[in-house]
């Protein structure tokens, strides 16, 4: 692998992963010695990762990892929804028995996945991740629309690294008191959990694909309703 292929793979990894929060600066020098790599591969990638909207440069200040906030995680609903409501339709429309036991088994691997809440473990993370996106992957397996999957992945990346930013971040638990904490985890529970999803699996089963659509709608909200309960006043700016 390139020097700036692997610089902008692993910098990319720690950004979507929450490595490397929210709004961190990117100092060359700092991650030169964090990576083992050279100035010229980690500068190429920064600019890589500039253009996928992962990291953002400012005059005289450099670069830092691309802020989370309310107004980000609206535009990635409204690309998410156009994306997923249309391949789940599609779905739906031309799906055969193989989708649907790809559906069912994701949703059962799923099932066996606790749900992550303050304080999870990375590993733990990873692992709700892979089982989520791999039934979400499943639901919409069947659209047949390489285009509409590429921007699809794009817009789960980008959303897994605002996930992570309301789990990991330190600002975002160290004001709730012990009832506030308990709102959030079952806010997370009730939103991230599994009965949502069984809800979308057999609607999508079903061949509703009018139901299926409008829980899959709901579902996409969730993210926002979250961050709502962190960052209220970020939430509330239009």
């Amino acid at each position: 692998m390139a020097k700036t292929d692997e610089a902008f793979e692993r910098l990319k990894a720690d950004i979507l992963n929450a490595a490397l929060l929210a709004g961190s600066p990117l100092v060359v020098a700092t991650l030169t010695e964090r990576y083992g790599l050279g100035w010229t591969p980690l500068r190429e990638a920064l600019s890589r990762l500039e253009a996928e909207g992962l990291v953002v440069s400012e005059r005289n200040r450099g670069y830092r990892v691309a802020p989370v906030s309310a107004s980000s995680i609206r535009d990635l609903q409204v690309g998410r929804q156009a994306a997923e409501e249309a391949l789940l339709a599609r779905s739906i429309a031309s799906g055969d028995a193989e989708w649907e036991g790809r559906i069912v088994a994701a949703h059962h691997a799923f099932a066996r996945t606790p749900v992550p809440g303050p304080g999870v473990g990375a590993s733990a993370m990873a692992e709700w991740e892979l089982r989520h996106e791999s039934f979400h992957d499943a639901l919409l397996s069947a659209g047949a629309s390489a285009c509409l999957n590429r921007f699809q992945r794009q817009i789960t990346e980008q959303l897994r690294r605002h996930h992570r930013h309301m789990l990991f971040d330190p600002t975002a638990h160290r004001e709730l008191d012990t009832a506030a904490r308990t709102a959030f985890t079952e806010l997370v529970r009730g939103t991230l959990g599994l009965a949502h999803h069984t809800r979308m699996m057999e609607a999508t089963l079903d061949r509703d694909t009018a139901a299926a659509v409008a829980l899959l709608r709901e579902h996409i909200g969730f993210s926002l309703a979250i961050y709502a309960f962190l960052w209220p006043d970020d939430a509330s700016s239009p």
